[in-house]
């Protein structure tokens, strides 16, 4: 081989591990884009994913990666494009197909995420360190930003009124859908830690510091169903802490003392206390007049009216988009005013879905849930594994899926690492 014909050959081997390389990298580019803005802003993850749906097109071998589709996307994939479809099919028997649409259109994640993940995925270990990372990071700066929105549009009302839950989320989003955010980041804070306490100091020293920022955050957002969660995740820390002790009656001695401890602790913290009392008060005090800001009664009231529309059309539901409308005329008609004209919405997903699509629909999102979270528990991800109660928490308390603060979010983590592939060995540039 003369010399011309070897530097064509090492020209063109370059250039291709060049291309590998670099769409390795532009790919995790987009996916931290798209994770550290959540947040933020809705239509910046809409941006995101936008960006990784023409990422995935403009690929010299797409033709090769929709030949291998049905290969790679598996059950889980297939369950998340029929609770996608089951919406769009519900359209063909709602009396307002137009104004379905919308359920359809926040959806969307259900249908794209999955096809662009399953069929390219560059996601290994040490990348979704980095990813958590980054996404940890915007959620404090996030909030730094959110306290300082709140700072300067109520400082003249004092203390009190600036570290109001509502007044803090305010130039960000609902506190319920923020609070998400930052509970699946203590998450990952609290893994990171106990896993990398003795081989990395820099992770050591700082973390504490970091899972004590989003803690504090998370007592100020006050979300009743993060609260729950965490409760629930602090639970299941507290048995592993146990486990110092080999012998099971002494794990079992210190597990409930410290549970005790942590329980008496928690209950003595102001935000936390007053939401315990708020959630008796409310429940104690429903009628006629209840309103929104009656968090707890409220539900109960929508939920029950709920159940009575479910029990009356179980098998196919009402049509998509249907299901805050017929609530609303519900409420209306047995003098509930004040929820109806407020537009009381199912606070139920799992209700929500059964009254637009029917037992179809909750099927599916039943299974997608317990199929992934036996996904998680075999490969021993712990953190994609508590996505699940996450989620759980979230539908049964909301109508989390209906917002594209929650269905983008809860998706979009969702279908990474379901899809995540950790044989591949493609390089990255660290960002």
């Amino acid at each position: 081989m003369d010399k011309d014909t070897r530097l064509v050959v090492y020209l063109r081997r370059y250039m291709l591990n060049f291309r590998e390389y670099n769409r390795a990298t532009i790919w995790f580019l987009l996916v931290v884009l798209t994770a550290v803005s959540f947040p933020w802003n809705v239509r910046l993850n809409s941006i995101g994913v936008a960006l990784l749906s023409l990422h995935w097109l403009i690929d010299k071998d797409l033709l090769k990666k929709v030949r291998s589709l049905f290969d790679e996307i598996g059950l889980i994939g297939l369950l998340l494009w029929g609770f996608f479809f089951m919406h769009l099919l519900g359209l063909l028997w709602s009396p307002d197909p137009m104004g379905g649409l919308q359920s359809v259109e926040v959806k969307l994640s259900f249908l794209i995420l999955p096809l662009i993940f399953s069929t390219e995925n560059y996601l290994v270990a040490t990348n979704t360190r980095r990813l958590m990372l980054y996404f940890t990071i915007s959620c404090c700066l996030s909030f730094f930003y959110a306290t300082a929105y709140s700072f300067a549009h109520f400082h003249q009302s004092g203390l009190a009124v600036i570290l109001n839950r509502m007044n803090i989320s305010e130039g960000i989003m609902h506190p319920g859908y923020y609070s998400n955010y930052f509970a699946f980041a203590l998450v990952w804070c609290v893994f990171e830690w106990r896993e990398n306490r003795h081989l990395n100091k820099q992770i050591q020293i700082w973390l504490p510091f970091i899972m004590l920022f989003m803690s504090v955050a998370l007592l100020l957002l006050i979300s009743k169903t993060a609260i729950l969660f965490m409760a629930c995740f602090s639970v299941y820390v507290l048995w592993l802490l146990a486990g110092f002790f080999s012998k099971k009656g002494y794990r079992g001695i210190a597990f409930v003392a410290s549970l005790l401890f942590c329980l008496a602790i928690a209950v003595s913290i102001p935000t936390i206390k007053h939401r315990i009392l708020e959630t008796f008060s409310d429940t104690g005090t429903m009628d006629k007049q209840t309103g929104l800001h009656n968090s707890t009664g409220s539900r109960i009231i929508a939920w029950e009216h709920e159940w009575d529309l479910i029990k009356a059309n179980w098998l196919k539901g009402y049509g998509t988009g249907e299901s805050n409308l017929l609530l609303k005329r519900t409420l209306m008609e047995d003098g509930y005013t004040n929820l109806a004209t407020a537009n009381m919405h199912t606070h139920n997903q799992v209700f929500h879905t059964w009254l637009d699509v029917g037992i179809v629909g909750v099927l599916l999102l039943m299974f997608i849930l317990y199929i992934s979270g036996r996904i998680f528990y075999r490969r021993g991800n712990s953190l994609a594994w508590w996505l699940i109660p996450l989620i759980t928490f979230n539908i049964l308390t909301d109508d989390m899926l209906e917002v594209q603060a929650g269905t983008v979010f809860f998706i979009f983590f969702l279908t990474l690492f379901l899809y995540g592939k950790n044989k591949k060995k493609e390089k990255f540039i660290v960002i």
